[in-house]
């Protein structure tokens, strides 16, 4: 049996060889090392599989080690492949759903990029049906890449981040400074549907750095396909109509118009789909 682990900022999530799936929140245990690897430990020996991929939120090498997490900072340092077994292979957690996306619903692109919008930004990339992963496992973090400079605090602790602008935590900040409410970036969203003015206001502030970063990364990778996923990307997919067009028109022709934005339909597992696929091809 082989399975396939997302380890994220908020949630752990399990995808099982046989469709099975299993969901942990873990939110309130990101500083807590002891605590966390107790819980995942259990999760990958739970079944006895014979391989597990883990999608890892965070810089982590090919050999397993994390060097940093901004946001599960507990295991800052760690190897979990020395933690949790020779069986486990560790994946930057949106290379691994790229590749997931990418098998499911995107393998006629040639060149594929994967944009994930969760508790922060990451990104992924599939060129011709293989991952790409880079030099030590850390490639596409592009959630890192400064936008403002001086701009707001990231999680990683440097300022104008991308991620400091399109993440549920950034959103949830900029509801705060404006309303005085401090909400969970599910309730802004709730609250923009039926119409509040001020949550409405901060997804548009998050709409335009999100066009402003996938005009950067456009121009740097010549993607035929990009797909926007992660659990508040297809959340917010209501207030991103016309995405597609509003980038395009920021870029220069040339890869501005070879490609197309899709929003994924792969769902909050894609990412342990794609640890899982990447575990079964043997990509590491």
């Amino acid at each position: 049996m082989i399975k396939g682990i997302d380890l994220g900022g908020s949630y752990l999530k399990v995808l099982n060889e046989d469709g099975s799936k299993e969901i942990y929140k873990i939110r309130e245990f990101k500083n807590d090392r002891h605590r966390l690897l107790g819980i995942l430990k259990d999760v990958v020996k739970n079944g006895h599989p014979e391989k597990v991929g883990l999608a890892v939120a965070g810089f982590v090498s090919l050999d397993g080690y994390l060097q940093k997490s901004p946001n599960l900072p507990a295991l800052d340092g760690v190897n979990l492949k020395k933690e949790l077994g020779e069986n486990v292979f560790i994946f930057n957690d949106v290379s691994a759903g790229a590749y997931g996306v990418w098998s499911s619903e995107a393998k006629d692109s040639r060149i594929f990029l994967f944009i994930a919008l969760g508790t922060g930004l990451g990104a992924g990339f599939v060129i011709d049906g293989k991952p790409f992963l880079g030099a030590s496992g850390s490639a596409l973090e592009v959630g890192h890449h400064t936008l403002r400079v001086g701009g707001e605090r990231c999680s990683c602790g440097r300022r104008g981040c991308w991620e400091a602008y399109c993440s549920s935590y950034a959103l949830e900040r900029d509801f705060k400074i404006l309303s005085g409410k401090a909400l969970e970036a599910y309730e802004v969203i709730k609250l923009a549907k039926a119409g509040d003015r001020d949550a409405l206001k901060v997804i548009k502030r998050l709409r335009r750095y999100l066009v402003i970063g996938l005009m950067n990364v456009i121009h740097i990778f010549n993607p035929d396909v990009v797909a926007i996923g992660g659990g508040l990307g297809i959340s917010l997919a209501d207030f991103f109509v016309g995405l597609e067009k509003d980038v395009r028109s920021r870029c220069e022709a040339l890869p501005g118009n070879a490609f197309k934005l899709f929003f994924s339909r792969c769902g909050q597992f894609c990412m342990a789909k794609g640890a899982l696929e990447l575990v079964r091809k043997g990509y590491i």
